[in-house]
């Protein structure tokens, strides 16, 4: 079955749709439906495709490079496949408009060059071309329910066409209904496992630590195994002259705790509005007394900025808009990729919002455990600030920094029994006890999450951020201000580096390498002025323009109509010798050609409908070219020899042939 101008026109305008992109979907699908109606022509050889060919691919491997050190994976990975089908236009319309129906496939293998089989393997470009424009809108898709209903109707076009009509309609129907129920049900079932694993998988998917939920933290708390963090650098930290930058950066602090997870209830963003030169104020009546460049990085919109306490204004950062949260996080909409910004602050107390009820809450499974240990340290008979140090005291003693969790309880609370009995955890562990230890002494307390900046690469010359250096500790409102509390022991540092053994530090070194690399190309990039891109563009498509241009001119060969370009076909390609298009040629001379994407069977019917021919011996024929031309075993000795009789006999001994104007 050939495909029909509209199908493609359909598929390019459902891409458009998905994408948002209907400047660029409108013009494609023009240029190329408008391919099937128009008569001019050029006799473009295997040869000149595979030079197209070979351009596209040389622009598919410069985009998705682009796309790598520019978003990273998995969106670089989501974007590349949603322009594929852009990327291959150039060989698309190079056949649309040449004499071949159907493509050498070595035009577009390379192995196929280096070797080519006896006999040249080719195929109809149209369909995987369409099916290709379905994958780039997937890749582009919302996940709205009108995806799927545009999807079925796309798929449902060629499946009615070549639906056998030995089927009942009713039975066929309601085949084709279940197929439909059922590959919903499979996309629901994939977009639920990609939610799973977006939470699960290693963290090229799940965006690494750059990835922080301002609502909720669910936290390795209770469970058995070991913390697996990776030393993918997140942040890069530049300050002033190499200066030693604030120890903590803060994401996101949460006030309510329940089981294993800290939600922030109750603290709704607000817009934050940008003054001139891209700054963005925080505190307006808080002046800095230091600032720090930040170099962050992430694969999905809207990210976390990371911030030293004290931070009353954002500078230098291109974003769309920005929210805040009386919690203390700051959340930007922005494109994925490497962002910079600074970050002025004044290094002293968070300028986060007052304390609320949710500060001083006790979980209930926690209570009684913490008020005892309150009380047996007499936290409420202190002030605020000599209860802070009597608690940093207490965990300083008896209590140690594990990443390995064994002999876990079953039942009751995991932290309770870090309190009282393995008195061994990460650092989630001791913020989240010291947490809850302050608020039962009366202090109102928060879980906060961010990373610790310790590391200065000289390669980089700045301070980076792993993916290992994630941490959680406290803010504590002691005399009117929010405070920092770390109470994990500050040997974990040393004990993450540390891990891994000497094969995980040189991949380590090879791999900060190449995240050095990809960033300062991303810098480059970034910071280069658009016309010197513009300019470089031009300099290496203009010649290639113009180069396929006279090659096209010196081809050109205008056909007279849309049925001789099937006649028009390399003798090379299997079945062109076929008697069949001589038939088809001498009813094309008298009227009765075969249309635009009619199939054989289709025509036959029209011929003995419209132009009264006795057509039973023309399907013998059309079975035997059908098997000759699209068949890999072809026909034997005996079959082709049939096929030349049967067609040299039609064409000389059929009454009804002759005479027809």
């Amino acid at each position: 079955m050939k495909i029909h101008p509209l199908m493609l026109a359909a598929v390019i305008a459902f891409w458009g749709w998905q994408t948002g992109l209907w400047v660029v979907a409108v013009p494609i699908a023009i240029f190329v439906c408008a391919s099937f109606y128009v008569s001019l022509r050029w006799a473009l050889t295997t040869a000149h495709l595979t030079r197209v060919a070979d351009f596209c691919t040389v622009l598919a491997l410069l985009l998705g490079a682009y796309l790598y050190i520019t978003y990273g994976n998995p969106r670089a990975i989501i974007v590349f496949f949603q322009w594929l089908p852009v990327m291959f236009l150039p060989v698309a319309l190079a056949h649309a408009y040449g004499t071949a129906e159907r493509m050498n496939l070595a035009v577009l293998f390379w192995s196929l060059r280096r070797r080519p089989p006896a006999r040249p393997a080719t195929f109809d470009p149209w369909w995987p071309y369409f099916a290709l424009w379905i994958v780039a809108a997937s890749a582009a898709n919302v996940r709205g329910e009108w995806f799927y209903v545009g999807l079925i109707a796309l798929i449902s076009w060629p499946l009615v066409r070549i639906r056998p009509w030995s089927y009942r309609v009713g039975t066929w129907g309601v085949a084709f209904s279940m197929a439909i129920a059922l590959g919903y049900g499979l996309q629901y079932g994939l977009s639920v496992t990609q939610a799973w694993l977006e939470a699960a998988a290693p963290e090229w998917i799940a965006a690494s630590g750059a990835r922080t939920d301002p609502y909720r933290a669910t936290t390795d708390i209770g469970h058995i195994g070991k913390l697996k963090d990776s030393d993918a650098i997140v942040l890069r930290v530049v300050t002033p002259d190499g200066k030693e930058p604030p120890r903590l950066w803060h994401r996101a602090s949460y006030n309510a705790y329940f089981g294993a997870e800290w939600i922030a209830r109750g603290a709704a963003f607000v817009r934050v509005d940008d003054a001139p030169n891209e700054r963005w104020p925080l505190k307006a009546d808080h002046a800095p007394r230091a600032r720090a460049t930040i170099h962050d990085y992430t694969v999905r919109p809207n990210p976390v900025l990371s911030l030293p306490a004290g931070t009353s204004a954002i500078e230098k950062l291109n974003a769309v808009s920005m929210q805040r949260n009386a919690l203390g996080a700051v959340q930007i909409v922005r494109e994925p990729g490497f962002f910079s910004y600074v970050a002025a602050y004044a290094g002293e107390a968070a300028l986060d919002g007052a304390p609320t009820a949710e500060d001083v809450k006790l979980p209930a499974r926690e209570r009684e455990a913490f008020d005892a240990l309150a009380s047996e340290l007499g936290l409420k008979g202190q002030t605020p600030a000599a209860s802070v140090e009597q608690i940093k005291q207490y965990f300083a003693n008896g209590y140690q920094y594990s990443t390995f969790q064994k002999n876990a309880p079953l039942v009751g609370s995991p932290i309770v029994d870090f309190l009282h009995r393995s008195k061994s955890g990460h650092c989630e562990y001791f913020a989240t006890a010291t947490a809850l230890l302050l608020r039962a002494g009366g202090i109102p307390a928060r879980y906060a999450t961010g990373f610790v900046v310790a590391e200065k690469s000289d390669l980089e010359n700045a301070y980076i951020v792993r993916t290992r250096h994630a941490h959680a500790w406290v803010r504590a409102y002691v005399n009117g201000a929010w405070i920092e509390i770390d109470t994990t022991p500050p040997s974990w540092f040393a004990i993450e580096a540390e891990e891994g053994g000497a094969w995980s530090k040189t991949w380590s070194k090879v791999s900060d390498l190449w995240s050095w690399l990809r960033f300062r190309a991303s810098q480059a990039w970034a910071n280069s002025d658009e016309r010197q891109w513009l300019t470089g563009a031009l300099i290496v498509v203009f010649p290639f323009a113009l180069w396929l241009a006279w090659r096209l001119y010196r081809s050109r060969n205008k056909a007279k109509n849309n049925q001789l370009k099937q006649i028009l076909i390399s003798d090379a390609r299997m079945g062109a010798d076929s008697e069949f298009y001589r038939i088809e040629q001498r009813l094309t001379e008298q009227g009765w050609g075969r249309r635009p994407h009619e199939t054989a069977n289709d025509w036959l019917a029209r011929l003995k409908s419209d132009a009264k021919l006795d057509t039973a011996s023309l399907a013998e024929i059309v079975e035997l070219h059908n098997r000759y031309r699209f068949d890999p075993l072809g026909l034997d000795e005996t079959q082709r020899t049939l096929l030349t009789q049967t067609a040299s006999s039609w064409l000389t001994t059929d009454a009804k042939l002759s005479g027809r104007t």
